[in-house]
């Protein structure tokens, strides 16, 4: 098709481009995150989501033996599709992992409990490298020992309650927002190959039709500029989002309810007030 090859003006392009260069300009490959053998899906799930939130591009995986693994399917709910927009690196050992972070030219900084570590807060002690790869363990007894001895830092966030310890989603979390505290400029950090293939992968996923399809990659040689903000126009927010489930369990309600109250509507006059009426003192 002719018009295929025709320039078009980035200033018409659909929101959603305008929202993909504006979480593009935030990505960064300078911070990757490690899950060492996390064997609970609801945390791995969780973590996805942050790093995905945080623009975090490469999580790299070590898989827990399948015997151990709990709650192996994925939940959408849990990670509103973030696994679709950042990149996932699998391997089945932790020696693999910590191989394929050197060549990728990463620091590995896991995190540890142990009076060797250097606390998050303390910023003078801490300066992220060029490429770095924070480590977070499993939930029983957090960071391998092989990784432990691999690691170029031992690093926590200190925490100043009776627990010992966060919850393993809730820590990546927090550990994600401190690096990005001590370097600021991490944030957006990445190379212009990557991050234009990134885009055209993105245009993709973000098309609905074949059709969006077409249209969306005659952009990819012209991109419009970022959405200002992320957050949604007030007028999109009309009204509060409700998962599906919860509307159905709320419609059920309703028809209970209903169907009580028609219950008694049929009664015979006389079956509803088959009580004495209690004397008056």
């Amino acid at each position: 098709d002719p018009n295929d090859t025709d320039p078009v003006d980035p200033e018409t392009a659909p929101r959603r481009l305008k929202v993909a260069e504006r979480v593009l300009s935030n990505r960064t490959s300078r911070i990757a995150i490690v899950l060492e053998k996390c064997f609970d899906s609801h945390n791995h799930q969780a973590v996805l989501r942050t790093a995905e939130c945080f623009g975090v591009q490469h999580v790299y995986i070590v898989n827990p033996p399948n015997e151990i693994m709990k709650n192996t399917k994925v939940s959408k709910k849990l990670t509103k599709g973030s696994d679709r927009y950042i990149s996932i690196h699998k391997f089945s050992t932790t020696q693999e992992c910590i191989e394929q972070l050197r060549r990728d030219g990463r620091e590995i900084w896991a995190t540890d409990l142990s009076q060797s570590s250097i606390s998050l807060k303390n910023h003078s002690e801490l300066q992220l490298p060029k490429k770095m790869a924070l480590v977070i363990g499993r939930e029983t007894d957090g960071v391998s020992k092989e990784m432990l001895e691999a690691a170029d830092k031992r690093v926590y966030l200190p925490i100043y309650g009776f627990s010992e310890s966060l919850n393993l989603s809730v820590a990546a979390a927090l550990i994600v927002q401190q690096l990005f505290f001590i370097c600021p400029e991490a944030s957006g950090s990445m190379e212009e190959e990557e991050r234009a293939s990134l885009r055209a992968r993105w245009y993709g996923l973000l098309a609905s039709t074949p059709e969006n399809r077409k249209v969306y990659a005659r952009y990819l040689r012209n991109p419009p500029k970022p959405l200002e903000d992320l957050r949604r126009p007030d007028e999109m927010r009309t009204t509060s989002w409700v998962h599906k489930e919860i509307i159905q369990k709320r419609r059920a309600e309703k028809r209970s309810l209903s169907g009580e109250h028609n219950a008694v509507q049929d009664q015979d006059p006389e079956e509803q007030n088959d009580e004495e009426p209690a004397p008056c003192k």
